[in-house]
């Protein structure tokens, strides 16, 4: 049962050390499937997905805040 334990910590550390950048978009997909809703790894690779393929709408800062404008 301890090789199972020691196995499994090592196979989560690992994933925890990929490579986002080197990863294709379809290998990312894959791997935050992997991860812990809720895990800073988990919103780790899902920004680095949504910033791969920017949007096309401009966004404007300004004193309220932030927001969207459409053309």
């Amino acid at each position: 049962m301890t090789d199972l334990k020691q196995r499994l910590t090592l196979l989560e550390g690992a994933r925890r050390k990929a490579d986002i950048k080197a990863m294709s978009d379809d290998e990312l997909d894959t791997h935050i499937r992997t991860l812990g809703v809720g895990s800073p790894e988990c919103y780790a690779a899902i920004v680095a997905r949504v910033l791969r393929h920017p949007s096309a709408f401009p966004v404007v800062h300004g004193d309220w805040g932030c927001c969207v404008v459409a053309n």
